[in-house]
């Protein structure tokens, strides 16, 4: 485990992260009508959070991953444990969204989440299972999701080492949520605030003490 894990984000709420041995995993590719141009990539394992054009476009990829998984449950690919934790799309149950998938899984020692298009704060049993994670992608562009105040919120009951802010608009962005300046603006007043282009690389050891938010901006 020489090399580090390397996160790449693409925009929205689509990331890949490679494992040191080179195993990829993809989150939540989407489709044109979030950006008019798609990312030519690939991937060992697609998770898919919910059936929505802007999260499920496994078409995306150059060659249709082998595995994909879109359940929650138990799951285990290329050695990797990967846990799928119901919960909902909006603040009622799932009636106006539907259910969405939180994925938990660990690469190289270092655990990962994907809370996908969170609409609600997930059941307190889930909670516990997520929390002190080390690295978590949250939502927090709100309009469909939960929004900037929630997501910090969210943030600070977990405590992980680093939050990954998604699903916001950028300058190439085509659906209505908002940008990232409402969570930039909570977050760097009481954690230390990171930005990257594009992706960036971390070790287990590399982790910090305590939660910093690293943003990623895809253009």
């Amino acid at each position: 485990m020489d090399n580090p894990v390397k996160i790449n984000f693409y925009g929205h709420s689509f990331f890949i992260i490679t494992s040191s041995g080179g195993i990829k995993i993809a989150m939540d590719p989407y489709n044109e009508q979030v950006k008019s141009i798609l990312p030519s990539v690939s991937t060992d394992i697609a998770l898919v959070s919910h059936n929505h054009f802007d999260h499920n476009n496994i078409s995306l990829f150059e060659k249709t991953p082998e595995i994909v998984i879109q359940s929650s449950g138990q799951h285990e690919a290329e050695g990797i444990k990967i846990n799928g934790f119901t919960s909902f799309h909006d603040k009622s149950g799932g009636t106006s969204r539907g259910k969405n998938i939180i994925f938990t899984f660990s690469i190289d020692g270092i655990s990962f989440v994907h809370f996908g298009d969170l609409g609600t704060f997930p059941h307190d049993s889930t909670l516990a299972e997520l929390k002190n994670s080390d690295i978590i992608f949250i939502p927090v562009g709100g309009i469909y999701t939960i929004n900037h105040s929630e997501a910090f919120e969210l943030v600070k009951m977990i405590q992980p080492k680093i939050a990954v802010p998604m699903h916001f608009k950028e300058s190439d962005t085509k659906i209505g949520v908002d940008d990232i300046s409402g969570f930039k603006a909570l977050a760097s007043g009481e954690m230390e605030f990171r930005e990257f282009k594009k992706e960036f690389s971390v070790k287990k050891e590399e982790l910090p003490a305590n939660t910093e938010i690293w943003v990623v901006y895809s253009s």
